[in-house]
């Protein structure tokens, strides 16, 4: 066993894009964030290589399972509390071209119950699957293989309890190669495998003669709900494609991974259906992937809710329990720092799927934003969030373009390009002369900047914005509504706030990302119409990305 599979670069996709780690060789074999200018260590400042080099793999160039593979035999286990059925199930091979990889996983049943069970698939994270930290199928003659699938087993095991039918596929080769579409298509692959342990649960009779479980509860496969961990992130087109666009109803990503490297290559927006992101803020793998994507996207109009809400001292790998027991740490500084252990990470992780999937899928009450018109949270699972929220159903929203300066120099439209790149844009956003600024949206670096609206009906608006670095005393912003009658409504943003609070310990100097503030309008606001908005930060500038109104 290797002493941690994270510095083996596991290329699910960092801040900066997965395509763009690999292309930088060996010198990335270790933690994907300290191969960009993203990932961050916990002196504030982007991450560098400082740990000995490993030793090079030989890189595989997808999985290559026999077609004759001896099938494992399958298991049929009760829970500890023995209220839920878990099969561990081997359906022989999924193939794409030249290459093939188990179509296996684990189910997890609730008791047999006349009220039907809504179906849940975890789908886990990308990393070495072999000891060596290697990314193969099969993995080299006499190396133990890693199966993530029963990491998430703790997981399935809750949903289970709470009535939800749940399948978890195995990936560990579906996931060998570090790109999804080439040489192989590992969407195409995902689909097959989730969809052959689907068809295990749906289906009576190979329930009872291929699983071997006969009390079968009735499964709700009209009603879907998905957990995403790291790369899986990406498959949830392939979910809506598998389910249906309307049966896919919920999704909740943990460290999920997008392409956030340059804009222009930035990943697709994701599908209009209520998504909730959890990212460690200590996550050195893929970093701040949600948020940046998310923040790109935060101008679209949307009917469901897209959110992702950081916290703090969690690292990306732990919440699987598979990749804990390899003792595989992405987070730096935890041998200085008092880190959240692995049972903390899934305990983060039970809370809060929990808590989202049960108000997705079954509209219980729930303090997650689900609604524009809910606060958000300042605390989630007992830890202190930030949170950056689209805003559903929008009235309308005001982008960083629209906003002009009082004065020259109050506002700037501007973009933070990869600062290891020698070549940066006319429209480059000032670097900050303290801390880091993580973001490659199109954005506002103002002090006074106002645009014009025509809103009527507002009973409430949310500002997107980020501090433009450590600066001491940190700004508070003043944002002011002008209305048609001639009536202004006036809100002081303090510095206190989570998304503008000075960051800098004496640990570091600082991590800065896009968050959001939602501020109920008085009444007076609802009954006119807002014509202008004004954004003022009564100190060092700010980066705004827009604000939005909402009913």
């Amino acid at each position: 066993m290797v002493a941690s599979l994270s510095s083996r670069s596991s290329s699910h996709s960092s801040w900066r894009s997965a395509r763009g780690i690999a292309a930088l060789g060996a010198a990335c074999a270790l933690v994907l964030g300290a191969c960009t200018s993203g990932g961050a260590d916990t002196a504030g400042e982007p991450a560098e290589a400082t740990q000995s080099e490993p030793e090079m793999m030989e890189i595989a160039d997808g999985p290559h399972a026999p077609a004759d593979r001896t099938l494992a035999e399958r298991t049929v286990r009760a829970s500890a509390s023995g209220n839920e059925t878990i099969v561990d199930i081997d359906l022989g091979n999924t193939t794409a071209g030249e290459y093939s990889a188990p179509k296996r996983g684990v189910i997890v049943l609730p008791k047999a119950s006349d009220a039907p069970a809504p179906l849940v698939v975890i789908s886990h994270l990308r990393a070495p699957n072999c000891a060596d930290g290697s990314f193969a199928y099969p993995c080299a003659s006499g190396v133990e293989e890693y199966r993530f699938d029963r990491g998430m087993t703790y997981l399935g095991e809750a949903l289970a309890a709470q009535g939800y039918a749940v399948v978890i596929p195995d990936l560990g080769g579906v996931f060998i190669g570090a790109d999804t579409t080439a040489p192989y298509d590992q969407n195409a692959m995902w689909k097959e495998v989730v969809g052959g342990l689907v068809d295990m649960v749906t289906d009576a009779g190979k329930a009872r003669d291929v699983l071997g479980v006969t009390a079968l509860p009735q499964v709700d496969a009209s009603t879907v709900g998905m957990v995403a961990h790291s790369r899986s992130g990406m498959m949830v087109d392939s979910a809506r494609e598998l389910f249906g666009e309307e049966v896919l109803k919920s999704v909740f990503a943990y460290g999920p991974a997008y392409d956030t490297f340059e804009l222009e290559s930035i990943s697709p927006a994701s599908a209009d259906v209520p998504y909730l992101a959890v990212v460690g803020e200590l996550d050195s793998d893929v970093g701040p992937s949600a948020n940046l994507w998310i923040g790109h996207y935060l101008p679209e109009t949307r009917e469901h809710p897209i959110s992702v809400v950081q916290l703090p001292g969690l690292g990306h790998m732990f919440v699987n329990d598979a990749a804990a027991q390899a003792g595989t740490d992405d987070r730096i500084g935890c041998d200085v720092l008092a880190c959240p252990d692995a049972s903390e990470h899934q305990r983060v992780m039970l809370e809060t799927a929990i808590d989202w999937l049960n108000a997705t899928l079954r509209g219980e009450a729930s303090s997650l934003p689900v609604r524009a018109d809910q606060s958000l949270p300042a605390t989630v699972a007992g830890l202190p969030a930030r949170w950056l929220a689209h805003t559903p159903g929008t009235l309308a929203s005001v982008d960083a373009s629209e906003f002009v300066g009082a004065s020259e120099g109050s506002a700037k439209v501007c973009v933070h390009a990869d600062p290891m790149n020698p070549i940066q844009p006319e429209n480059a956003c000032p670097e900050p002369e303290s801390g880091v600024v993580q973001s490659i949206t199109e954005v506002n670096y103002l002090t006074d900047a106002s645009a014009t609206v025509e809103v009527a009906g507002a009973r409430g608006m949310s500002v997107h914005v980020s501090p433009s670095g450590s600066h001491e005393p940190a700004a508070s912003l003043t944002v002011e509504l002008s209305l048609a009658d001639g009536q202004r409504f006036t809100h002081t943003i303090p510095s206190s706030e989570a998304v503008l609070a000075n960051r800098a310990s004496a640990d570091g100097n600082g991590i800065y990302h896009l968050g959001t503030i939602r501020i109920p309008l008085d009444e007076a606001v609802a009954a006119g119409v807002v014509t202008g908005v004004r954004v003022t930060s009564d100190g060092a500038p700010v980066e705004l990305k827009g604000v939005d109104f909402w009913r």
